[in-house]
């Protein structure tokens, strides 16, 4: 989903420029970058489970480190 986009569903979606993490409720205009404060892609990452509070982890924790060598 792009900057200006609304969220199709509530929880955690990163931005695809820094990688920074952010929540969003389900039908949220997404943001720029609070980083970078550029226009970005936002990719879904986590949601909670409704019956119990747990979040659910759609991708692994070594995806959400920050990665060497980026500026």
């Amino acid at each position: 989903m792009k900057t200006g986009q609304d969220a199709n569903r509530s929880g955690l979606y990163i931005s695809e420029c820094c990688l920074k993490e952010s929540a969003f409720l389900k039908g949220q205009m997404f943001s720029r970058c609070p980083c970078c404060n550029a226009l970005t892609v936002w990719e879904f990452v986590k949601r909670v489970s409704p019956q119990t509070g747990d979040t659910i982890h759609l991708f692994p924790k070594e995806f959400l480190r920050p990665r060497s060598g980026l500026a």
